[in-house]
């Protein structure tokens, strides 16, 4: 099925008692449909009134009028099928809770939960982390949380169905957004993403007619904007050549007949649809909006359609309920409510103490593993040595000649392989996708191309266009689908061709990767990598050529790894993958063609573990990636030209930073010198000196203390990163620059 729209209001909706006779509901469900929509009214009303009592606080955006939508969705959907939901998502986590509460008992505890987390209290579903805009029961009902930015959840919704389609669960994704998201980027990445790749989402437009003040359409008040020149969003469907539908938002049966048509269908062929809900919000965008971009009369003629008036009435013109029946069951709702705002005003204050709780998953190995790992890096950096070596020594009659002569005589000497970095990625990702079949790779050009540097290369010959996904020139939807298939089990590898395009997906990256599991009170985990590279070098200009790991370690709740040799890159890249923490692994673009030794053997880097390049006595030089191989010709420089015995330390990790390794070496030497190739205004050198002048050793000293001289910071000039070459190498520290630092300091 292509591209067409069925709008449903102009079909003759079943009744309430034909479903009953068909057995596709019973009685009890749309008594509890009419029950869950005075449910979420009266916690909208009540958060609405608490909100003015600053009882709750920040900000609320009220699901009030819309009920119908998520009622009706929910029972529409099987259990374990997974939602995605908004900032205005307390009408979808209170529908979705009630489907899942058994008892009484449950359904209230539910409630509680709910207004809990508004007020901030460690019952709340999120232990008070996330609030109004961040609520979610992401254990129990397969939601995957809500998000504050306007249209951030739709790429996580995609990777969701990404997810369900590989483990051919059978489950589809509800992705819950409102008509102001559609006119954003990641709206036509994510519906782009959707329809190419082919995964069960049904795409669920709430279009209440208005973006906060601006009218999706059209505005009675003179002076109103307009959104969109497109009335009924569903058109928009047209682009991604899928099946869309139009439907009474306020009546609760016909989005149920809607949603469970749209989700049978993305069950059963793996695709997309589309369904546009037109519905109205009671309230402003928020508690303190005027409203003055719509009129009286029209809130007035809306009002005639009260989701709870339009289910009341056909439950008693088909004599399914008396109006002593309808009143009982407002009745019983008001209560529920109210109990849950009495257990939340009863309940406790998260403990400061427990602020940094639940930011990472712990991670942690064992100390053999990281004693046995330092002797391998020894004997890589010796066999490496020794290479190159050879190169200069051994005769053939091309450059490859020697080049294989060279490394069959290591392989021989030392029991390692010889390899370029760009292979090892490879091999890396290789390796950890035959040991863990969850494993996938999406991103531009990796799979038929093999990557634009070749780190790819081989994998779609091997494991498949299911497990090796080219993608669009979408990173939002790139690095967003991956947070989304990482919550339902996958382990995603994003790539993105340069470092400089995270710049578009950071709000991917930071908001629904990194920051989801605090948010979500520690009940989630992203096991993502992003992979990309950074670094100038190859005269591209300053759109392909910035290191902008500053940016992202200033993210809580992500890590981030840059490796300086084919060694660290195998290992470091392999545990990367292993972890249940979103990496950021950023390779220089420099160095794919360098080469190194590496084990035969099956082996891990350790994440957050330094590794001391070159021990030295005189002073300390931190760095990481190409610099690396910078700092250890300068300090082989320094010995040989002027005496001055300097120690490399390569942190390999940025975050976690082994800050441990740098002070036991600052302590022996006295000085420091960091060298990085990003921007050294609140660079990541600072970011190594601050950490070094808080630590605290045994002796009651710190990292400040030890110091015989001010620290230096080598980075890349305030400048953008230009293309001509020459200007280019002066724009970064070199040998040099780093031989004059450390002699001006010794």
């Amino acid at each position: 099925m292509g591209f067409k729209i069925e709008d449903m209001r102009k079909k003759a909706t079943p009744k309430i008692a034909t479903l009953i006779k068909d057995g596709v509901i019973k009685k009890e469900d749309a008594l509890d449909w009419l029950r869950t929509i005075h449910e979420i009214r009266f916690f909208e009303e009540k958060v609405f009134d608490l909100l003015g009592q600053n009882i709750i606080k920040g900000a609320s955006h009220l699901y009030a009028g819309e009920e119908a939508v998520a009622t009706g969705a929910m029972a529409a959907i099987e259990k374990g099928d997974v939602i995605g939901s908004t900032h205005r998502g307390h009408g979808h986590c209170g529908a979705v809770g009630n489907k899942y509460a058994q008892t009484e008992e449950e359904r209230q505890t539910h409630w509680n939960r709910m207004m809990a987390e508004l007020m901030g209290k460690e019952t709340g579903y999120c232990k008070g982390r996330g609030g109004s805009m961040h609520i979610a029961d992401v254990d129990k009902c397969h939601n995957i949380g809500s998000t504050g930015i306007v249209g951030g959840n739709q790429p996580t919704a995609v990777g969701a169905a990404l997810a369900e389609k590989y483990k051919k669960t059978g489950k589809v994704v509800l992705s819950f957004f409102g008509d102001g998201s559609t006119n954003t980027g990641t709206f036509h990445e994510s519906m782009n993403m959707a329809s190419t790749i082919d995964v069960p989402l049904v795409a669920i437009v709430e279009n209440n007619l208005y973006g906060m003040s601006v009218p999706f359409f059209a505005s009675e008040v003179k002076g109103a904007g307009r959104a969109s020149n497109v009335e009924d969003i569903a058109q928009r469907a047209a682009a991604y050549d899928v099946p869309a539908m139009i439907v009474d938002g306020q009546d609760v049966v016909a989005v149920f007949i809607a949603i469970r048509e749209a989700a049978e269908y993305a069950r059963k062929n793996n695709k997309m649809m589309m369904v546009e809900a037109k519905c109205y919000r009671w309230y402003g965008h928020s508690r303190s909006d005027p409203r003055a971009y719509r009129t009286k009369e029209e809130e007035a003629k809306w009002r005639e359609k009260d989701p709870i008036t339009v289910l009341s009435d056909k439950l008693l013109a088909e004599k399914l309920a008396t109006e002593e029946d309808l009143r009982a069951i407002r009745d019983k709702a008001e209560k529920t409510i109210e109990d849950s705002t009495q257990f939340g005003i009863d309940s406790a204050w998260p403990d400061p103490a427990e602020l940094a709780n639940d930011v990472y998953v712990e991670e942690s190995y064992p100390q053999s593993l990281i004693e046995a790992e330092k002797k391998s890096a020894v004997k890589a950096l010796e066999a490496t040595d020794a290479f190159e070596a050879a190169l200069k020594t051994i005769e053939g009659k091309s450059k490859k000649e020697i080049t294989e002569k060279s490394k069959a005589k290591i392989k021989d000497e030392y029991g390692v392989n010889v390899l370029m970095m760009k292979e090892v990625i490879a091999e890396a990702q290789a390796e950890e996708m035959r040991r863990d079949k969850n494993v996938i790779i999406e991103g531009e050009d990796v799979g038929l191309y093999g990557g634009a540097y070749g780190a790819t290369k081989g994998l779609v010959d091997e494991f498949g266009t299911d497990r090796v996904i080219d993608t669009a020139i979408s990173e939002a939807a790139i690095v967003g689908s991956a947070v989304g298939a990482a919550i339902r089990g996958l382990r995603p590898i994003a790539e993105l061709m340069y470092v400089d395009f995270i710049t578009i997906a950071m709000d991917q990256l930071m908001h629904n990767g990194a920051f989801n599991r605090y948010m979500f009170g520690g009940h989630a985990k992203v096991p993502m990598v992003v992979r990309s590279e950074g670094g100038v070098g190859r005269c591209i200009a300053a759109h392909h050529s910035k290191s902008l790991e500053p940016w992202l370690m200033n993210i809580p709740g992500l890590y981030v790894v840059m490796p300086s040799t084919p060694y660290d890159a195998k290992g470091l890249l392999k545990a990367a993958i292993r972890s249940d923490n979103p990496v950021v692994f950023i390779e220089h673009k420099a160095t794919y063609g360098q080469m190194g030794a590496v084990p035969t053997d099956e082996y891990i880097i350790p994440l957050g573990v330094a590794d001391i390049k070159r021990q030295g006595k005189d002073a300390t030089i931190v760095t990481y990636s190409r610099q690396t191989m910078f700092a250890l010709q300068a300090a082989k420089e320094l010995a040989e030209k002027y005496g001055i015995d300097a120690e490399v330390i390569d942190l390999r990790t940025l975050k976690p930073l082994d800050i441990d390794t740098v002070a036991r070496s600052v302590r022996k030497t006295g000085r420091l010198i960091t060298v990085c190739e990003s921007f050294v205004m609140c660079g990541s050198g600072a970011e190594i000196n601050r950490r070094l002048f808080e630590y605290k050793y045994e002796d009651g000293r710190t990292g400040f203390d030890y110091l015989d001289a001010a620290p230096l910071n080598l980075g890349a000039a305030d400048v953008p990163p230009p293309m001509s070459e020459p200007l280019e190498l002066a724009s970064i520290p070199s040998v040099e620059k780093i031989v004059a630092a450390v002699r001006s300091l010794v």
